[in-house]
C-alpha cells in the first residue's frame, strides 16, 4: 500500500492540488480524571488533525517555590503512557512515554529544542556554547543571575527560567502543550477520518506520581539538594484540557472519501506504531566484561526501527530526573540477531559508531554534545579501563547542585553520558509503504550487549526498548479493525 491509494486529505503533507478546508476547534475536558488518568472522548466530526494538542501544566504542594522540571524532558516527565481508542480497540499507544520522548529530542536541533520546546514543553539545557578562559561548554538557556560574569568565569550559579517552573496555585502555575502527533506517533503522518466512523474515538493519558518521598524525587519534578517543603507534585486537573481540530474539505473530497470507506474494501490506512519492551540487567560482582542477552518481543511484526535506553537502576540524576540513559565510561558493546542472522559482523564498540546508527533511525543528525553521548572526550584511552582525565563541561552549580569540577569526579549531576542511546535503523526504503521494514519470524529479536563495568558502576540496570513497527487499519462500512 502506498501513500498514493490512501486519501491526500488523510496524509499529513502538502495536498496534489489546492482545496478549501475549514478548521473547527473544540476545547474539551476530559470526560473522566484523576491524579493517575485523564480520559478525553472526541467529537465524531471532520478529520482529526495531528496538530491537536493536550495542555497540561503540575502544582506543588502548598508554599514550595524551587520545584523546577526535569530539563531535558519538561512536562513530558509526568506523562506514563498514552493511548489512543475506537471503541474497545487499541489503535496506537506510546508506552514509557516521558523516557522515549526524552530519546527522540535529541534527534531535533538545538535551536527548535530552546525556542519552541521550552516555550511548550518546559525544557532547558539544550544550548550549548563554550565559556571560561577553558573552553568548556555551558548551557546557555538558563537563568545566570545579575552576575554578568557568571557565565564567562565558569563558576555561576544558574537555575531554569522562572517561565516553565510549577507553582502552587491553579491560576500562576506554567502551562505547556504536547500535539497530539507526539502523543501517538502515527499521527504523524495520518489524519484520522471521524466523521466516517461509528464507534466513538478516546484519547486516554496515564500520568505519573510523584509523593513526599526522596525516591520518587525525579519522576515528575527536580529539587535543590535541600528541598524547601514537601516533594510532592500533582496534575493540575482545573488546567488538563484537550484542544481538537477538526478538519473539512470541500463537499466532493469529503464524500469521495465516505464513498470509499463505505465500499465492499473500505479504506485500508498504514501507520506506525510503538511496542515498548523492558528489561532488566542483574547488578555485576566486580570490574570486568559482563555479557547479555534479551529478547524484543515483536515475532510476527514488521519492524521498521529500533530505539534504546538503557540506565541504572534506582538513578535518579538530580537536574535531569529519572529520564537519561547513562553509558558506562568505557563503550559497551551491542549488536543484534534478527531472524537467526546477525546484524553486524563486528559488534559496535566506538561510540560515533554507535552514534551514526542511531541519525539513521531518524534520518537526521543526533544534536547533542559529545560529551552528553559518551565520555569519549573526557577519558584517557590509553588506559584499560579507560579513566577520566579531564572535564570539558561547565563546572558551577545548576539549581544549586553542584557539577564536577575535577578530573575524574563524577556527580548525580554530571552531564556526561546521559543521553547515551542506541538505534537501529531496519526499513528497506525510503517511503511509508507496507513492507518498508524487516518481517520478523517466529523468534523474537535478540539485542545482545556486553557492558564493560568498572568500580563504581556495578549496578543493576533497566533496558528499554522501543520498537517502531507497521500496523494496518481497515475501516468498513465505519466499522474499525487493526492489525496485530
Amino acid at each position: 500500500m502506498s501513500n498514493n491509494q490512501l486519501p491526500s486529505i488523510l496524509n499529513v503533507r502538502p495536498l496534489p492540488s489546492v482545496d478549501t478546508m475549514k478548521i473547527d476547534t473544540a476545547v474539551l475536558d476530559p470526560i473522566t480524571i484523576t491524579q493517575r488518568q485523564a480520559v478525553w472522548q472526541i467529537p465524531m466530526n471532520g478529520i482529526l488533525d495531528g496538530g491537536s494538542f493536550v495542555q497540561l501544566g503540575l502544582e506543588t504542594a502548598q508554599g514550595v517555590t524551587d520545584a523546577f522540571l526535569p530539563v531535558l524532558t519538561g512536562i513530558h516527565a509526568c506523562i506514563d503512557s498514552v493511548f489512543l481508542k475506537i471503541g474497545s480497540k487499541v489503535v496506537a499507544s506510546n508506552v514509557d512515554y516521558g523516557h522515549f520522548q526524552t530519546a527522540v529530542r535529541q534527534l531535533e536541533t538545538p535551536e527548535h529544542r530552546a525556542y519552541v520546546d521550552m516555550i511548550k514543553s518546559g525544557t532547558c539545557c539544550d544550548r550549548w556554547g563554550q565559556v571560561g578562559g577553558l573552553g568548556r561548554l555551558a548551557p546557555r538557556d538558563l537563568d545566570y543571575g545579575t552576575a554578568q560574569n557568571a557565565i564567562a568565569t565558569d563558576n555561576g550559579a544558574a537555575t531554569t527560567p522562572l517561565f516553565i517552573k510549577p507553582t502552587d496555585n491553579t491560576g500562576t502555575t506554567a502551562l505547556f502543550s504536547i500535539p497530539l502527533s507526539t502523543l501517538i506517533p502515527m499521527m504523524k503522518s495520518r489524519q484520522l477520518p471521524l466523521f466516517a466512523i461509528k464507534e466513538s474515538v478516546y484519547l486516554e493519558i496515564n500520568f505519573k506520581t510523584q509523593n513526599n518521598t526522596a525516591l520518587q524525587i525525579g519522576e515528575m519534578c527536580c529539587f535543590p539538594a535541600a528541598p524547601g517543603g514537601s516533594t510532592a507534585i500533582s496534575i493540575s486537573t482545573v488546567n488538563t484540557k484537550f484542544i481538537s481540530d477538526h478538519l473539512y474539505y470541500n463537499d466532493n473530497s469529503m464524500a469521495e472519501l465516505q464513498r470509499q470507506i463505505y465500499s465492499e474494501n473500505g479504506l485500508q490506512y498504514l501507520y506506525e506504531d510503538q511496542i515498548t519492551t523492558n528489561a532488566q540487567v542483574p547488578a555485576f560482582g566486580a570490574a570486568g566484561s559482563q555479557p547479555i542477552m534479551r529478547e524484543i518481543a515483536v515475532s510476527g511484526r514488521t519492524c521498521r526501527n529500533i530505539i534504546i535506553s538503557d540506565k541504572q537502576s534506582g538513578y535518579n540524576h538530580q537536574l535531569c530526573g529519572q529520564y537519561v540513559s547513562n553509558c558506562n565510561i568505557t563503550n559497551d558493546e551491542v549488536n543484534y540477531r534478527i531472524n537467526d542472522m546477525r546484524v553486524f559482523d563486528r559488534s559496535l564498540v566506538s561510540a560515533p559508531m554507535k552514534h551514526d546508527q542511531l541519525t539513521l533511525v531518524a534520518d537526521r543528525p543526533l544534536r547533542c554534545p559529545n560529551q552528553l553521548y559518551s565520555y569519549d572526550v573526557d577519558v584517557d584511552k590509553t588506559v584499560t579501563p579507560n579513566a577520566i582525565n579531564q572535564n570539558s563541561l561547565y563546572i558551577g552549580t545548576i539549581e544549586g547542585h553542584a557539577l564536577p569540577n575535577a578530573a575524574g569526579v563524577t556527580t548525580n549531576a554530571d552531564f556526561r553520558g546521559i543521553s547515551h542511546y542506541d538505534g537501529l535503523d531496519l526499513t528497506t526504503g525510503d517511503k511509508n509503504v507496507l513492507g518498508n521494514g524487516i518481517k520478523i519470524g517466529v523468534k523474537p529479536i535478540q539485542m545482545q550487549k556486553t557492558y564493560t563495568r568498572t568500580p563504581g558502576l556495578l549496578q543493576a540496570r533497566d533496558i528499554r526498548i522501543f520498537t517502531n513497527v507497521e500496523r494496518v487499519m481497515s475501516i468498513v462500512n465505519g466499522v474499525v479493525s487493526v492489525s496485530a
